[in-house]
Parts: structure tokens; sequence; C-alpha cells
């Protein structure tokens, strides 16, 4: 009888436990439930460099929005969560925690800023939270190599030396660097310098600003007297733009000023459409007007379905590859979702072409999904691309 009854209680206890905890709500994945993937991100939607984090989330949520109204991803819908941070580091810690300790979300995505995204790789790696594609080419993030950091874009040395191999290709030796005094800028320069050292050369002069500053006018008089052939500018569309335009007043009409991604294009090409200087960018995705790939073309249909009102740009397109990529190890990874299968997932991506011509390829030992650097010049207002 005894037997019988101690039976019975555990024939109990575990119908109890598949009605109330069934396998399938996955309740030790934070962010997974049958219906819902959550994401989140954290990015400057005011201030000075709203437009960059503004064009990642319309970015992201426009393909976001296309797979949510496609069924989602084997049932479940992604919701993505976007706190503002003013691009300032102290918000930045402050809205991830809420987004891993509150909000409880699967993977953070997105994430924009060097100075704002270094200080929380320690959460992350305390909480095995995936950072997923950053909009930022920080070194950190890279090497060494970081179980939950995973890279979409190449890196700031990347395009650096892909800046200084076009200026010196084009008899551009005196080369100065003007950028941010943080994180970013220091990358960027770093990353100057170590690509001149392939022809034997230095920085002939440098002058940074600090972060959310556009007055620069002693940064113009300091490198001017080192009559620089070319100016490689680390910094955000705001400070760039009054850069060159002082520097153009006080006669440098023949320097050419050579910029990284981040400093956003369209907003920089929008700033100096009256002013007559030789301005590059360096970009890590294909033009948005270039609606011969697959990709491109695919995002302006979905941008114009989902956010009529927002243009196409660089940076809303690269957010757009993040949520497609994403996507793409989310439905790798299977119906029995983790963060560890995510991770799995993505380690298996080989010679993945998302419609841009460019194979993006991970593994357990690479989490940069590519290093291709394209090239752009502004005129008059209107970004270019450069073809070899």
């Amino acid at each position: 009888m005894r037997l019988n009854i101690s039976l019975i209680l555990h024939i109990f206890l575990f119908l109890l436990t598949v009605v109330y905890f069934p396998s399938n709500c996955y309740s030790a994945s934070p962010g997974i439930t049958d219906k819902q993937i959550l994401v989140g991100t954290s990015a400057a939607l005011r201030g000075h460099a709203a437009f960059l984090g503004k064009s990642i989330v319309y970015g992201l949520r426009t393909y976001f929005n296309y797979i949510n109204d496609k069924g989602g991803i084997n049932g479940r819908e992604i919701r993505h969560i976007a706190y503002d941070d003013d691009y300032n580091p102290p918000l930045m810690i402050s809205n991830v925690r809420k987004l891993i300790y509150e909000d409880k979300v699967f993977a953070l995505i997105g994430l924009v800023g060097t100075p704002t995204t270094l200080t929380i790789l320690k959460i992350i790696e305390k909480n095995r939270i995936p950072l997923l594609f950053p909009f930022t080419g920080a070194e950190q993030l890279r090497y060494p190599l970081k179980r939950y950091v995973f890279n979409l874009r190449a890196s700031y040395w990347d395009e650096c030396a892909k800046a200084v191999d076009y200026l010196i290709k084009h008899g551009k030796k005196r080369i100065a660097v003007f950028y941010q005094n943080d994180a970013y800028g220091l990358n960027g320069r770093t990353g100057v310098d170590r690509r001149l050292i392939k022809y034997d050369l230095r920085i002939i002069a440098e002058a940074t600003y600090t972060r959310g500053c556009t007055k620069v006018i002693k940064q113009v008089e300091t490198l001017k007297q080192f009559h620089p052939d070319a100016i490689v500018m680390i910094g955000t569309y705001d400070a760039c733009a009054a850069f060159i335009k002082e520097a153009i007043k006080r006669g440098m009409a023949d320097t050419w000023f050579f910029n990284v991604s981040f400093v956003g294009t369209y907003q920089l090409a929008k700033l100096l459409k009256d002013t007559n200087a030789t301005v590059f960018v360096t970009q890590v995705v294909p033009p948005p007007n270039e609606t011969s790939l697959p990709v491109v073309k695919e995002y302006h249909q979905l941008l114009k379905l989902y956010f009529p009102e927002v243009r196409p740009s660089f940076i809303g397109l690269e957010g757009f590859l993040d949520a497609k990529l994403f996507v793409y190890a989310l439905k790798k990874a299977g119906r029995n979702l983790s963060q560890e299968a995510l991770i799995t997932s993505l380690e298996s991506i080989h010679n993945l072409d998302l419609g841009i011509g460019q194979m993006i390829n991970f593994g357990p030992t690479n989490h940069q999904g590519w290093h291709h650097v394209y090239i752009t010049q502004i005129k008059n207002g209107k970004i270019f691309l450069i073809k070899n």
C-alpha cells in the first residue's frame, strides 16, 4: 500500500511538472518563451549622435518586422527593446543592466559606440549574454577573442589601413590625425599609425577633441602648421564637419580629409554640401543606393513598407544586415533555442552571402564576420563609391 501511494505521488509530481513547467518554455534561457525572442539595444537616440543610433534601430526593426509578419522564427516573434544612452558610457551601463536584469533579454544586438560598448564587456561575460554585431570597430571587441561577442563589420584598423593605402597610392605621405579623445578615437589613431609603419612613415601631427564638442579652431591651427597632405579623422559628423569647414576657411583647400564609417556619412555630406573640400569616407557596407545588390534592393523595399519616412543610409543598411544575420543564426539553431545554441550556430556559419557579394565566416576561433572595406567620396553633398 505504501509503495502504491509513493508511486502515485511521484506520478502526480511528474504530471504537475509537465503541466506547469513545460519543456518548451525554456525558463532557463532568458528572453525565450513559446511565442517570443526578446533582444535589446542601447544607442544614442537623442543628442549629437542621434542619427547613428536611430539609423541602427530602424535597420534592425525593418527586418524584424518583416520576419514577424511572416510568422517569426519557429513560431516566435522577435521583440526588440531600444533604450537611449545619449552616447554616454554611464547611461550605456545603466541600460544594459536594465536589459539583462529587468527585461531579461536573450541577447544584445547593434549596440552603438566604442567608449560606450567597451564599458559593458564584464557585464556581458559575467551573465553570458551574447553581444551581437555592435556598431563599433574597436579592436578590444575582436582581440583577444571573447566567447559572447560577435562582430560583423570590419574593424577600425581595417578601415584605417584601407584609408592609408589609398592615400599613399595617391602620393599623400604627410598624414595627420584628428580624433575623438576616447577609446573610439584612439582605436582609429592606432590603426593609422600601424599602417603607416608598413611604409616606413609615422603620423606627422595629431589633434583631439572632446566627445560632443564642435569648437575645433585650435585643433585646425595645430595641424595646419605641419602642412599635412591628408588628415584621417576618427570622429562624429558634427565635429568632423566643423573641422573641415574651419580648415578650408584657413587655407587648407589642398588637404584631403579621410573619415571612417562611424562618422555618419549622410549627415556629414549634408553638413558639407556648400563646402568645397576633398572628403572621403571608408564604409563597411556597400552604398545604400547600390540596388543591383539583392540585399540592398530588399532593404529599400522593406524600409519603404515599414518606415516610409526614413531615408536609406549606410548605417541603416548595416542594422538591416545585422538583423538578417541574427535571423539566419536563429533558424540554424532550431526550435530548441538557447544562448549556447545560438553561439554554436553562429560559429558554424561559413561562406554565407547575405546578398552583397562578400562572404561571412565565423568559427570557434573567429568571431569576426568580414573585413571588407569600401571607399566613398563626398562631392557637393552627394556620395560616390570609388571602385578600385
